[in-house]
């Protein structure tokens, strides 16, 4: 049976039929030893068979014995370790010190600088602002009409 839905088409499907239960959990048990026992022989089979290859590697070599150091050599290397960790936070320690001496420094010469833009905008409004000299035109001559004809425009003289 099938169903059309805006063009696409849906079947409908049966339920699979139920196995039940597995027959024997013997044969599971056999076949899980089966398999167990063919990854073991497979491996033992791989050793065998590269076993020259894995003593290349460091940690598959025999014969080699571990290095030993003696006690007293560890010791001093402990009191070398101790003494250059010391001097590396003594040095830290100063390092921070004059850290914070420059940033003592710097900020001190911030507010000198505020300071200093503050008193120049204090001392630019003091000062008043200059009135603008007003443009001088030159006095136009005077018109004189004779007979009601206009008169030609006067010309301005150029200083």
């Amino acid at each position: 049976m099938s169903y059309d839905f805006e063009g696409e088409r849906e079947f409908s499907t049966e339920a699979a039929a139920d196995i039940g239960p597995l027959r024997n959990g013997r044969h599971m048990t056999i076949a899980v030893y089966v398999v167990l026992a063919l990854i073991g022989s497979g491996a033992a089979f791989l050793c065998n068979q590269y076993e020259g290859a894995l003593e290349a590697f460091r940690v598959f070599r025999s014969g080699t014995p571990a290095q030993t150091v003696s006690l007293m050599s560890f010791d001093e290397y402990q009191r070398a370790v101790a003494s250059n960790l010391r001097s590396y936070s003594q040095k830290l320690d100063t390092q921070d010190l004059e850290i914070r001496r420059l940033t003592d420094q710097v900020l001190h010469l911030m507010t000198k600088m505020d300071a200093l833009e503050s008193r120049a905008r204090d001392a630019q409004a003091a000062i008043p602002p200059t009135p603008k000299e007003a443009s001088k035109k030159p006095a136009s001559k005077p018109r004189i009409s004779t007979d009601d004809a206009p008169s030609p425009p006067v010309r301005e003289e150029k200083q």
